[in-house]
């Protein structure tokens, strides 16, 4: 239960709603939640229903590096659109922190061949990235990374050192992006 509620796909539409509304503009979250939420569900769907994709957590590292580049993709047309409608540098920047991590995430998995927890990463990366943004309580959303970490190891699905490289590359790349972008604006 805790797998599902935490997925990477949830998370990112959380997200980006709460940070939308946070800063006044719900139609820019919104936007961003179906490029970084939505839309990679609907791939990862349309992979299973094709056979190329064995469940919905992707749990199989040999599927898992044609889908980063497409999501890679659609996050990046996503990027392009709110800069050549100049959104709100606040989504500008999450968008760019989710970017750089699933970049970050890739490297792992595809580079290293560590299978990287993208639950982890995703869920470590948006507690950070709404902390530094927001406010610091958001910071105790990180007690539930453990109970997060404990449910993908239960399911086999990662070993304690996936989990590691994904919570830690969330941790940190996203928030030093998201502060990095807000900080000095393109």
């Amino acid at each position: 239960m805790l797998t599902e509620i935490a997925a990477p796909w949830t998370v990112n539409i959380a997200s980006c709603l709460i940070l939308g509304f946070a800063i006044g503009h719900p139609g820019w979250g919104a936007f961003v939640a179906l490029f970084a939420g939505v839309l990679p569900m609907a791939l990862i769907v349309w992979g299973m229903v094709r056979d190329r994709i064995g469940n919905h957590h992707v749990t199989e590292h040999s599927e898992r590096h044609g889908l980063i580049g497409a999501i890679l993709g659609l996050v990046l047309v996503a990027l392009v659109v709110q800069l050549v409608a100049q959104g709100p540098t606040e989504m500008i920047a999450l968008t760019c922190a989710g970017l750089v991590t699933l970049v970050g995430i890739g490297v792992w998995t595809s580079g290293v061949g560590v299978k990287a927890s993208v639950h982890m990463g995703v869920w470590c990366g948006v507690v950070a990235v709404l902390a530094v943004a927001l406010s610091p309580w958001w910071w105790t959303g990180l007690i539930l990374a453990p109970a997060i970490a404990w449910s993908r190891m239960r399911l086999k699905h990662h070993t304690g050192k996936e989990i590691t490289v994904g919570a830690g590359t969330g941790l940190v790349i996203a928030p030093l992006t998201y502060l990095a972008i807000v900080n000095f604006p393109y």
